[in-house]
């Protein structure tokens, strides 16, 4: 089957898409058309389905393929610290004074949200720069980091926080030495920095989704871009009503914020992506 979408084509997987959400709840109705069918193509061949339509069918016979339809459609290519750029200035642009605002306010929580956190890496990321950051001073706050995705295909492997060797290779041995410990051929991020960590389930698309107030600061990088521009406007605004006031949002480099959103949040780095929300909801 052609990656390229014809008039035909489209129609039809509307209506695929229509009975995935009807019958399993995943919701990829406004997805990039282009995207899910270059994803859809390795489940065609693997269902023996010739079109979306007999696709449907194998649905109906194989209730167990809709799970394996949404990890197809959802990306779970990730890796400790992705963009070093990002990450390198949230540390110069946030980290310096998110706490001390905090501390000020007597407010010692730090709330933040991994939205798209794939197999990970980037919530213990944030957790471990964090502890970075804050030295012995981090006992001083309560840290919880919320990592959500569409699905999770073993979600307690996740909170185990056990990797590959292969996958923490480029880390720094100062990283490895402090916050992860040896086990054979994995590694395991130290209790300290995994008990921060809070995985569930979570589909940003989903039309009724609710806003998870009071964040800190939100993550929400490659994400976005396989959107359509209606749903991209519907889950900004999610997380622009779950940031707290003052609150940080962090698209990443390859994102492309839409007007609205620049229109209500000051810029702290174009390259990054990342925004500040200083004023209320109601302001």
């Amino acid at each position: 089957m052609e990656s390229e979408v014809t008039q035909h084509q489209e129609a039809a997987l509307d209506v695929l898409l229509e009975k995935v959400y009807r019958d399993s709840g995943y919701d990829f109705r406004h997805y990039r058309h282009g995207t899910v069918a270059r994803r859809l193509e390795r489940r065609l061949l693997a269902a023996g389905a010739k079109s979306y339509i007999d696709y449907m069918r194998f649905l109906d016979a194989h209730p167990e393929e809709y799970n394996l339809f949404a990890n197809y459609l959802t990306i779970k290519v990730s890796r400790f610290f992705r963009s070093r750029y990002t990450f390198q200035q949230m540390a110069t642009r946030i980290l310096p004074e998110l706490p001390s605002n905090k501390v000020k306010q007597r407010d010692f929580s730090l709330r933040f949200w991994s939205a798209g956190c794939a197999r990970g890496e980037e919530p213990y990321s944030i957790a471990i720069m964090l502890a970075d950051f804050l030295g012995e001073s981090c006992a001083d706050f309560n840290i919880s980091i919320h990592a959500s995705d569409i699905s999770f295909p073993d979600l307690k492997r996740l909170q185990s926080g056990i990797f590959p060797a292969a996958e923490v290779e480029d880390l720094p041995r100062s990283i490895l030495d402090r916050y992860f410990v040896s086990d054979g051929d994995n590694y395991e991020v130290m209790p300290d920095i995994r008990h921060t960590v809070h995985f569930f389930h979570l589909d940003l698309a989903a039309a009724d989704g609710r806003a998870l107030p009071g964040m800190d600061c939100i993550f929400c990088c490659n994400v976005l871009i396989y959107f359509q521009r209606q749903l991209q406007e519907r889950v900004l605004d999610r997380l622009y009503r779950s940031l707290a006031v003052p609150g940080y949002l962090v698209l990443g480099e390859v994102e492309t914020p839409t007007i609205t959103l620049l229109q209500k949040l000051e810029c702290l780095d174009s390259k990054a992506k990342i925004y500040k929300k200083v004023v209320t909801d109601s302001s």
